[in-house]
């Protein structure tokens, strides 16, 4: 197996609330819009986040659940080893054959006291020599029993282009698992309006713990947590797809 260390997770690099990174570039012009949790539809993910045609395409690589009663997942994890399960950007890339490893992705699933679900994330990027971290805001999730699938859009205009692009978490918890069981993310470009610099729209991304357990790490209290007031381009939040 060959080990990779680069940050391919820049879908978690724009935030709901709060768009954050460590200083080691320039604010950019512009910034991102907010990105959004669309509602569920009769307790499944929406066409919009998740179109049916990707879907059945990464079905074998990714679990979608679906139901009107998630468990209320919350805790701080770690995804080590990181792994690449599947991408439209290669396809020779042939999961488990062969498999590129990523650097430790830290998560956090935050249940406010009004119930709503924000989701906090924090990644080494080798680009910058920085860690990304991220914050979004009041998430939508379906589900049943201990099985969770939770998602977001966000949108940006990289290079002036308007892009789209949905983020989905899916996994199982309970508190007595010692984590995230069968964590997976899927990244998928909605929309690039033809932008030259990004992949094709419909292309995507699928990562998760290669161990199959985002194990529980008390992350969020070390002192290099957060800087929530830099902003982070649109380049950067579409950086997954970009091809130029």
């Amino acid at each position: 197996m060959t080990l990779i260390l680069s940050v391919l997770f820049v879908a978690f690099m724009v935030f709901g609330s709060s768009s954050c990174k460590h200083d080691s570039k320039p604010d950019p012009t512009p910034t991102p819009q907010e990105p959004w949790s669309p509602e569920p539809v009769n307790g499944h993910v929406p066409e919009s986040v998740l179109p049916a045609a990707i879907g059945e395409v990464i079905s074998d690589y990714f679990v979608v659940y679906s139901g009107d009663n998630p468990t209320p997942v919350r805790g701080q994890f770690v995804s080590s080893p990181h792994a690449l399960m599947a991408t439209s950007l290669d396809p020779d890339y042939i999961y488990p054959d062969s498999v590129i490893f990523y650097n430790d992705r830290y998560i956090c699933f935050e249940r406010t006291s009004a119930g709503n679900l924000n989701f906090y994330g924090k990644q080494w990027d080798d680009d910058y020599q920085a860690y990304y971290e991220e914050v979004y805001r009041e998430l939508n999730s379906v589900g049943e029993g201990d099985e969770f699938t939770c998602y977001f859009l966000t949108e940006g205009y990289p290079n002036g282009m308007y892009a789209l692009q949905s983020t989905i978490f899916s996994g199982k918890w309970g508190e007595s698992y010692g984590g995230l069981k069968d964590f997976q993310v899927a990244v998928i470009l909605l929309e690039t309006s033809g932008n030259p610099n990004l992949a094709p729209k419909g292309s995507y991304r699928v990562l998760g713990d290669f161990d199959g357990l985002a194990q529980d790490t008390n992350w969020m209290a070390k002192k290099s947590s957060f800087n929530h007031d830099v902003k982070v381009s649109d380049e950067d939040a579409f950086k997954m797809f970009r091809v130029k």
